[in-house]
């Protein structure tokens, strides 16, 4: 899907997030079920996923077509995790500032809550890393922790050619 077509916007920025997890947590002492127990931690997982992005400044998946910086591409259906990682409109999830050059989590474990099997959100953002990233050496994968995607666009540190010294 081309830059152009894409349709995006950004959730409401998420903020004081370290109180609103201490509080989430002190929640637990009051839960009378085990269902409400389990929304409680299906809340915190969330605020913990998106305050270990924020503290460590990395983009990763939260939900189908949510980035961790609150970028969401609209167009459902039509976009994939690439179309998500390559778009141009990433935003430094503290300052709000766009971020140029976003760098992303590696394979994340189990961040987010789910029943018994790992979370489909993140079966989906590991399955992605290993696909795109993973790399084999002498019948073992490996993947990066952190990442950036290399983009045709000038400000990519990536695409800058050193220039070599002049000989006199």
């Amino acid at each position: 899907m081309s830059e152009e077509t894409k349709n995006y916007s950004y959730i409401p920025a998420e903020t004081n997030l370290a109180a609103r997890l201490r509080a989430t947590k002190a929640e637990h002492d009051t839960a009378s079920s085990v269902v409400i127990h389990w929304g409680i931690q299906s809340r915190q997982m969330k605020l913990q996923a998106l305050l270990s992005d924020q503290r460590e400044n990395l983009h990763s998946l939260l939900f189908d077509n949510l980035c961790t910086c609150g970028l969401q591409l609209k167009d459902d259906g039509m976009t994939t995790i690439l179309d998500l990682v390559l778009s141009k409109h990433h935003r430094n999830p503290v300052t709000l500032e766009p971020d140029l050059d976003p760098r992303f989590r590696g394979m994340v474990t189990r961040r987010l809550f789910s029943m018994g099997n790992p979370n489909p959100i993140d079966a989906k953002w590991n399955s992605f890393v290993l696909n795109y990233l993973g790399k084999e050496i002498r019948n073992k994968v490996f993947v990066p922790v952190v990442w950036m995607p290399l983009r045709d666009i000038p400000h990519t540190l990536w695409n800058e050619r050193p220039v070599a010294p002049k000989d006199n």
